[in-house]
């Protein structure tokens, strides 16, 4: 279990490795391109420097968000599959005093063998969940 775990968890990095070179990157410099314009800009004061500033974020700033909420949309939909595995195993499980540690064992298996199941569906989900992101970030067709 701890094996698909990791294998679920390396291909979300994967995906945040490939949204940070496909828009995350353009962003940030954009972002500091920005900024670097504000600071030329020599009759703007301190506090319209910082302002300016604050603004040449916030695009970047909202993609993250947008992400962050796209990946907890996803995590939540495996811990509700996990879920199920487990109140579907749960359900099957006789009253305590009629199984053995062998019966238990049965049912951890299955719970274990369900949730690989939900593990695989959801890294399959990925490419799409990607391409989603980066379509929505690239053309803002979303307020993130």
């Amino acid at each position: 279990m701890e094996e698909e775990q990791q294998r679920l968890q390396k291909a979300a990095m994967d995906v945040m490795d490939t949204l940070d070179r496909r828009c995350l990157r353009t962003l940030q410099i954009q972002m500091h391109e920005c900024a670097i314009d504000c600071c030329k800009d020599t009759t703007n004061n301190i506090k319209t420097l910082e302002t300016c500033s604050n603004n040449c974020s916030k695009e970047l700033v909202e993609a993250q968000n947008y992400i962050q909420n796209e990946f907890n949309k996803w995590q939540q939909r495996i811990l509700r599959c996990v879920q199920d595995c487990s109140d579907a195993v749960t359900d099957k499980m006789p009253s305590s005093r009629n199984h053995s540690d062998t019966t238990e064992m049965k049912y951890i298996k299955e719970a274990e063998a369900c949730a690989s199941k939900c593990f695989n569906k959801h890294i399959q989900l990925l490419p799409k969940l990607t391409d989603k992101i980066v379509d929505n970030i690239s053309n803002k067709t979303v307020r993130y």
